[in-house]
């Protein structure tokens, strides 16, 4: 999936991480991390790639988007805990990005690219955005009306 969203959009999201006080000390995320990530584990989905290396994390408002050491950290709990968990919900190939101060995961499904979450309460899959980027640009237009 291209990336062309996210960086047309690039002056206002890094705005967004300039306005909000939760996205102090975050910082792009080197490629050669990056790569280490990808090489322990799997491929990271492009846009969310592009999140990390151009901005870092994200953590305007939730769901916040993990930066490379949370989704290191969250990675293998993900795939041994959650998908197991996941397992009576209907959903596609997972991939971790982020959570909610409840401790529900969020992620995207691979296949169609949309960014669900997994409610830890009532072990329910619930649709957060048709994209990744439409969920950054969600996270950006809520910083922006709090300005």
């Amino acid at each position: 999936m291209c990336n062309f969203v996210l960086e047309k959009h690039f002056d206002s999201i890094k705005t967004a991480y300039k306005t909000s006080a939760f996205t102090k000390g975050i910082r792009p995320e080197p490629e050669d991390n990056i790569k280490k990530f990808e090489s322990n584990y799997v491929s990271i989905p492009s846009e969310y790639r592009w999140l990390l290396l151009n901005l870092g994390g994200c953590y305007l408002a939730e769901p916040w988007i993990f930066n490379l050491k949370e989704l290191e950290e969250n990675y293998t709990i993900f795939e041994e805990a959650y998908e197991e968990y996941m397992s009576g919900c209907e959903h596609g190939k997972a991939f971790p990005v982020g959570g909610l101060g409840d401790g529900s995961i969020v992620f995207i499904e691979l296949e169609s690219g949309k960014v669900r979450g997994y409610n830890n309460d009532y072990t329910d899959i619930e649709e957060i955005a048709e994209s990744f980027s439409e969920l950054i640009l969600d996270l950006v237009e809520q910083v922006e009306s709090y300005s």
